[in-house]
């Protein structure tokens, strides 16, 4: 009969370290694998795509495409709180879109000055771009000209500071490289009114 108690006591003296262990474990592996699990998870956001994303290597197929890509770093740029690193690295990835003429008047010093002093003015104003629409497809307007291939296509960005939003819309001027890639020599702001295109 006492054989038979301490055999009971050490089942379940085994049985409670058992679960105990199991428990701990479990507990263990779960925080440790949910900062991992969060962290990717927020590795994911637009600026992370957006800053590993290799555009010589997928560059945008079309006018319209490359306008898209555009817009959506110029958005990011002008909306996130993003360290110094990241402005300059979002720069040059936008600086892969411009045509080479754009490039030479703009150096890379000159362009990142202006590009933090309008980040800087956004911050001030409390303006951030809500959205971005990019005329369709069928709206590109194409043209040749000393055998070079060119085309215009507009995009209209709303912002909103304060409680007030403004339409503003910008004529984008580009050009065909050697390699057929479009790249954008310029924009300019137009006074488009009936823009009811989707992005």
């Amino acid at each position: 009969m006492k054989k038979s108690k301490k055999q009971s006591v050490k089942t379940i003296v085994f049985m409670f370290i058992f679960s105990t262990a199991l428990i701990s474990t479990y507990l263990f592996i779960r925080t440790r694998t949910n900062p991992i699990a969060s962290s990717s998870a927020s590795s994911m956001n637009e600026v992370e795509k957006l800053l590993s994303k290799d555009i010589s290597a997928s560059y945008p197929s079309s006018p319209r495409e490359v306008l898209k890509l555009y817009s959506r770093i110029t958005k990011v740029l002008l909306n996130e709180k993003l360290k110094p690193d990241q402005i300059e690295k979002l720069a040059d990835q936008l600086r892969l879109l411009f045509d080479d003429e754009l490039l030479k008047n703009n150096p890379m010093d000159n362009y990142l000055m202006d590009l933090n002093v309008e980040i800087s003015d956004y911050r001030k104003a409390k303006r951030t771009i809500m959205n971005y629409v990019i005329d369709e497809s069928s709206a590109v307007k194409y043209w040749e000209k000393e055998e070079k291939k060119y085309a215009s296509l507009v995009v209209s960005f709303t912002t909103k500071e304060d409680a007030n939003y403004t339409k503003l819309y910008e004529n984008f001027l580009l050009r065909q490289d050697s390699q057929n890639k479009w790249k954008i020599m310029g924009w300019e702001i137009t006074d488009k009114k009936n823009n009811d295109s989707e992005e």
